[in-house]
């Protein structure tokens, strides 16, 4: 368990640490632990950090990650903020344009972009930016 989850409630932003060697199981046990604890916000927005992981993920572990996210009830319709270290950067997410991603997210290397651009959505979904 390389993953600390965090919520502040100020802004409403529910936070995934990512920290050391970080596989697969690891991904989806942090994925299942936050929707179970915050699937009652709507919309449900996500900051993702992975400044300090080292990913230990093959191609198609990783096409079964963005699959499951692209179809689950609640992660679909969230917003999620990753943030990459500046000399590495390791997308977890789809790319824009994906054929399976129907939930809005955008990459930053730095931590308060990322809190910003999620502070600002309301209630509304927002469309994927192309």
């Amino acid at each position: 368990m390389n993953f600390h989850i965090s919520y502040r409630p100020t802004g409403g932003i529910a936070r995934v640490l990512f920290y050391g060697p970080v596989g697969f199981a690891d991904r989806m046990e942090a994925t299942a632990l936050l929707v179970e604890k915050y699937r009652h916000r709507k919309p449900l927005r996500i900051l993702l950090d992975l400044r300090y992981a080292r990913t230990k993920i093959t191609l198609e572990e990783h096409r079964q990650f963005i699959h499951y996210l692209a179809e689950h009830p609640v992660l679909q319709r969230a917003f999620i903020a990753v943030v990459h270290p500046r000399n590495r950067w390791t997308s977890p997410l789809p790319t824009h344009g994906s054929s399976l991603c129907r939930l809005s997210s955008r990459e930053f290397v730095v931590e308060a972009e990322a809190e910003a651009w999620l502070a600002q959505i309301k209630g509304a979904p927002q469309p994927l930016a192309l």
